[in-house]
């Protein structure tokens, strides 16, 4: 447990059999109500650590109101147990409604028909590969709306909702002008990147949403972001200018990756780029990191194709890429 500013804790929540490894939740202690964002798996681990924390604080799940930052299960996975308590619940409602979609099996089943387009053998990926399957909420959670620009009052604090989509189409964090500091949960973590991918057609250029996310954050006068795994961002700007040039680089990595006048499945790019994981080659991958490449590869694609330097065609139910445009810039 760690006060890392007046009436600001924070303390760990372990995710297990992941390479994340924890959370970081954050609690805001106030007179009138206290607030914890985001609250690891629907798992015993996470559990035992998370009520744990609060308990060193002082209280029991009873006190809080909750904000989820965003949709995923290692942020989510435990919000029954407040509702139970009867806490107020709070979230962005892109992601909240998300959210709910995601505790029914007719979700899943357009999941999987979307991301057949982009796995080259029909079948490879089952939805039991995804985590956000297999730890998804038993039931639909009923949230307060959290709106974009309205202000939301805890203690001596006063913070403003911010649009932080990218990392989830409707990743919401809450921005405190005259601190500096931001709730930022997965917007932009240190040291590794937030894993960007593909939300279908209803998210268009959700890598571009992103960057945007990033330029327009930038411009605010930030001290300190509170990322929810690895460290506490204490150089905002430094941090968000290293990720968009992570992304042009990955960006023009994959065109140099097509032979101009081939066509690309995403599975194709996939195996022709580099990945930060322990295997010999691509067909080496552990599925659920397949997954996930798969998906990044597939949203940078679709930056590509909005930008103008790629081409993407359907045939037999797979999207087909290839190169128009050698440079990104």
């Amino acid at each position: 447990m760690q006060e890392i500013a007046k009436n600001i804790y924070t303390f760990n929540v372990s995710l297990p059999n992941t390479a994340l490894k924890q959370l970081n939740v954050y609690v805001i202690k106030g007179e009138d109500r206290n607030v914890i964002f985001d609250t690891g798996y629907n798992l015993p681990e996470s559990k035992t650590d998370l009520l744990q924390g609060i308990k060193e604080l002082g209280l029991e799940v009873k006190d809080f109101d909750l904000v989820l930052t965003h949709l995923h299960s290692d942020h989510t996975g435990l919000a029954s147990l407040f509702e139970e308590a009867g806490c107020n619940i709070y979230a962005g409602k892109i992601d909240g409604d998300l959210l709910n979609q995601m505790a029914t099996e007719s979700y899943w089943d357009h999941f999987s028909d979307r991301h057949a387009y982009y796995a080259t053998e029909k079948g490879q990926f089952s939805r039991e590969d995804n985590p956000g399957y297999a730890l998804r909420l038993g039931r639909k959670l009923d949230y307060i709306e959290l709106k974009i620009g309205e202000l939301f009052q805890v203690g001596e604090y006063t913070f403003k909702v911010m649009d932080l989509k990218g990392h989830t189409p409707g990743h919401i964090g809450l921005y405190d002008a005259e601190n500096g500091q931001i709730f930022s949960a997965d917007t932009v973590l240190d040291p590794i990147t937030p894993n960007i991918t593909y939300w279908g057609e209803d998210y268009p250029n959700i890598l571009g949403s992103y960057l945007d996310t990033l330029r327009s954050l930038i411009q605010l006068d930030l001290k300190v972001m509170y990322a929810t795994h690895r460290k506490i961002i204490d150089n905002p700007r430094q941090r968000m200018e290293d990720l968009i040039q992570h992304h042009y680089e990955r960006l023009q990595e994959i065109l140099d990756a097509m032979n101009p006048e081939e066509s690309y499945t995403v599975e194709d790019v996939s195996a022709k780029i580099t990945w930060r994981v322990k295997v010999k080659s691509w067909s080496d991958f552990p599925k659920s990191q397949k997954f996930f490449a798969t998906g990044e590869t597939m949203s940078h694609l679709d930056y590509l194709v909005h930008s103008g330097h790629v081409e993407q065609r359907v045939e037999d139910e797979t999207y087909y890429f290839t190169k128009v445009k050698d440079q990104l810039f």
